[in-house]
């Protein structure tokens, strides 16, 4: 038993920094609240530090807050699958989707953008995004269109494993 401890502990302690969220030298970082919910709900598919996945989740990281320039952008992000079918309650995703604006596109949200309230998101979440996809592409266009984003830039990029011709 005590050797498999030592084993764990040494197996932990091998790990790179950003794989545990820890930086030598630092306390341990906290999560609570909104930050919580986001580690707990959100991070497996766009990461802890909001990099997404490439070729497959979009980032959130010096992205999300280019939909708030956009007059459907504030609707997209409460109607998002991942979003409206979330199991936080409409408290919780509010403060959430408030965070991920507040903490990974700070830099890119639109002057005057007000945050999300608790009853636009309960009724938003109400009505999912039938054609994501399509939406998300016009509304990459549109910031092209405005110079807020480069031609070849979706926020998603091409994975870095290599795929089928015709796979996902």
């Amino acid at each position: 038993m005590r050797a498999a401890r030592l084993a764990a502990l040494l197996l932990v302690a091998a790990l790179p920094a950003a794989a545990a969220d820890y930086t030598p030298g630092r306390p341990l970082e906290s999560h609570a609240g909104a930050r919580l919910d986001y580690a707990l709900k959100c991070k497996g598919c766009h990461g802890l530090r909001g990099q997404g996945t490439p070729g497959h989740v979009p980032r959130l990281e010096g992205f999300v807050g280019l939909f708030t320039h956009l007059p459907e952008g504030r609707d997209y992000l409460m109607r998002v699958p991942g979003v409206a079918r979330s199991v936080l309650d409409d408290v919780r995703l509010t403060a959430v989707l408030n965070w991920v604006l507040e903490t990974y596109g700070r830099e890119q949200v639109a002057p005057g953008f007000r945050p999300f309230t608790v009853a636009e998101v309960a009724a938003a979440r109400l009505r999912p995004l039938e054609d994501r996809k399509g939406l998300r592409d016009r509304m990459l266009a549109e910031l092209r269109a405005k110079g807020l984003l480069a031609p070849e830039e979706d926020g998603i990029g091409r994975s870095p494993e290599p795929r089928a011709p015709g796979g996902g």
